[in-house]
């Protein structure tokens, strides 16, 4: 089973992994055989990739972090929040509480239901060791509520991690759910857009964060929320005070208990570690204006952004449960006695993240081989290098 561009995807392939919907229908499910009208659906509903079934090492594949009953309930939620916040008229400001006693009443059941899909994804996130099976494909549509997800996700092991009480892992749970809740006054055209934002379009882009804390801090008590709220307003604030809205700046170590206490100008510990995980879901997932970026280039992407804009010992933290190649993953030997054979990863020890089990699939002239599996924690002199990349190189 591997993912393939969207674009790429032809009548008579076989899906490999169920592609659910907005709110959690089932669009495709698993082992059905693609056509025409499969295809375009998917075009006219935003997507751009799609998992298929090849024949080979089709039941290999990352092991899901949380049930797809926890996601599916949470992007309902998320989705029916977004939707009564946005209200009838997209443009409109953000509400007020003077007198919108009967929006509060509406919205307070679904951030009941909102905060009980926090807590599952807390106590099932808890128990992982590695960041790997989060990332689902997406449309344009729900977008905004899968990545929400996934950011909660990461931020909770990243947390657990650095060791924060479960009362903070709580709140930044929610934080991570909430924080692009701003995003529902930003025009659509704009969220989707393919090309470059004007500086007006950013400029606009910029008002979420500050738009999500005064909806976050209407909708939800202090005693409850008041971290949370802090890491909606403060996820896109960068180490080098490059960012926004405020341009607070941050210190790029993790110290004590940093996360409880306030200081002017500084990005507090929660909203660090919901912007590596922001980061990092975006990476890895498709844009209107880029496909999904292969794992390595993530880690190098990672690396490259620590230190001026993402907390630098947060992101070494990250990568010590963030595989370089992921279950799944197709791989190609750079080096040793099977140079140049073609294989995908089948495990990956959480101790030696970076050196994975790889099942050998074809020769190096692409042919199909009887498989084998090669534990490269054994061959000091063999290294594997991801296989799609590479092939688009080599053409």
């Amino acid at each position: 089973m591997h993912r393939l561009p969207l674009s790429q995807a032809r009548p008579g392939m076989v899906v490999g992994r169920t592609i659910f919907g907005v709110n959690g229908d089932v669009l495709l499910r698993r082992g059905v055989v693609l056509s025409e009208r499969y295809i375009d659906a998917l075009w006219s509903r935003g997507y751009a990739s799609i998992y298929i079934c090849d024949g080979f090492a089709d039941e290999v594949g990352p092991e899901e972090i949380i049930s797809e009953t926890v996601r599916a309930a949470a992007r309902k939620h998320l989705g029916d929040l977004f939707t009564l916040v946005r209200g009838p008229n997209p443009g409109r400001t953000v509400p007020k509480s003077e007198g919108g006693s009967a929006w509060l009443a509406a919205a307070a059941p679904l951030v009941a239901q909102l905060s009980g899909d926090v807590e599952r994804i807390v106590e099932e996130a808890l128990s992982a060791e590695v960041v790997d099976g989060i990332i689902s494909l997406k449309s344009h549509d729900n977008y905004s509520f899968e990545h929400s997800v996934e950011v909660t996700v990461v931020s909770v092991m990243l947390g657990k991690r650095l060791h924060l009480p479960l009362n903070v892992l709580r709140q930044l749970a929610l934080g991570g759910m909430l924080h692009d809740m701003g995003k529902t006054f930003v025009p659509t055209e704009i969220l989707n857009k393919p090309n470059r934002l004007t500086p007006a379009e950013f400029a606009i882009v910029q008002q979420h964060p500050t738009t999500g804390y005064e909806i976050v801090r209407q909708l939800i008590p202090a005693e409850e929320s008041l971290l949370a709220r802090h890491v909606v307003w403060q996820h896109h604030e960068r180490q080098d005070g490059s960012g926004y809205p405020r341009a607070l700046r941050g210190r790029n170590e993790v110290q004590g208990h940093r996360h409880q206490r306030y200081e002017a100008g500084q990005i507090l510990l929660v909203a660090e570690i919901a912007a590596v995980a922001d980061v990092y879901s975006a990476l890895a997932s498709d844009r209107p204006y880029r496909a999904a970026m292969e794992p390595d280039q993530i880690v190098s992407c990672l690396r490259e952004m620590a230190g001026w804009h993402l907390n630098q010992e947060i992101v070494r933290r990250f990568l010590s449960i963030l595989p370089v190649y992921p279950v799944g993953a197709e791989v190609v030997i750079l080096t040793g006695e099977y140079q140049g054979y073609r294989g995908v990863v089948v495990s990956v020890d959480p101790k030696a993240i970076d050196r994975p089990v790889v099942r050998v699939l074809f020769d190096p002239n692409g042919y199909a081989i009887p498989p084998f599996e090669i534990d490269t924690q054994k061959c000091d002199d063999l290294q594997v290098g991801t296989a799609g990349r590479l092939l688009t190189m080599a053409s």
